[in-house]
């Protein structure tokens, strides 16, 4: 199955208009960004010790992103810090800029040119990216987590949120790679980041499912409104039910590849699973 590079591609490419604090939409004070925090590091950390464990031969190998070799991917996780790092950093200055230099252009540069780094230079490059973000999150804790940025008109907690997904996602995305390192969603995606995708990839879905998870049974409604409990007796009986562990139905959102396809099902029926629309780039964060 073909990934995508995620929410940080050519849409932001063009100058946005500058964000006065007075027009961001208030919100709502979050208690889970230092647990975000920690297991976006973790991710890092575990995608920079596999990275040591590889050759040339591999660094060169397919990744399971279209024209992408695993050398790409990684030069896109470090390149991808740096620069949601600085939206972080000139946040915390009142000042605000598109999130790649150059655009859709230097983006795409950027990533070829680092494509072909060595294995201790790629190590070099996602652990300075870490140590860079680290900082400016440490910078966040001062100047506040609401202070407004151009990636997708948001937040400095906006800017840790894709972070998360970035490391989180592409570390999965090594291709063969991923499997030997055991970076499979089934083995590195827990409960907190899979609820995470669940809501922020719910636009993806045409309409609202019901979604049965494996572990404990639990029911959620997602759909392009968002995520709520599944309600009985309340029509939810009637949407389509797709069933699966947590880490499945997220990967199944994400475009990525799952250790067992969840199911679809149809009063009693199984159907096959909705087909999904494009990933939630370049639009606003929905609040």
């Amino acid at each position: 199955m073909t990934g995508t590079t995620q929410d940080t591609t050519a849409p932001h490419a063009v100058d946005p208009a500058p964000i006065s604090p007075l027009d961001s939409p208030p919100t709502a004070p979050r208690d889970d960004l230092p647990a975000v925090r920690r297991d976006a590091a973790a991710a890092l950390r575990a995608l920079t010790e596999a990275v040591l464990g590889l050759d040339d031969d591999s660094l060169g190998s397919p990744s399971s992103l279209d024209g992408w070799s695993v050398g790409h991917v990684l030069s896109h996780v470090a390149m991808v810090g740096d620069a949601l790092a600085r939206q972080a950093e000139l946040a915390a200055q009142g000042e605000t800029a598109e999130v790649y230099e150059g655009g859709a252009e230097g983006r795409a540069a950027g990533i070829e040119a680092g494509a072909h780094r060595t294995r201790d230079e790629h190590v070099d490059a996602l652990t300075a990216a870490g140590a860079r973000l680290e900082a400016a999150w440490s910078l966040t804790d001062g100047s506040g987590w609401d202070a407004p940025v151009t990636y997708r008109e948001g937040t400095v907690a906006d800017v840790l949120d894709c972070w998360w997904r970035e490391v989180r996602i592409h570390a999965t995305d090594l291709g063969e790679v991923s499997a030997a390192q055991r970076l499979t969603p089934s083995q590195t995606w827990e409960l907190a980041f899979t609820d995470h995708l669940l809501d922020f990839l719910s636009p993806r879905l045409p309409g609202p499912v019901v979604v049965e998870r494996h572990e404990d049974g639990a029911r959620s409604v997602v759909g392009p409104e968002g995520v709520r409990p599944a309600v009985e007796d309340a029509g939810d009986d009637d949407l389509t039910a797709v069933t699966g562990t947590a880490a499945d139905v997220a990967a199944w959102l994400a475009g990525r590849e799952t250790a067992t396809d969840p199911t679809a099902r149809r009063h009693g029926e199984t159907v096959d699973l909705p087909a999904l629309g494009p990933w939630p780039s370049g639009v606003p964060v929905r609040r």
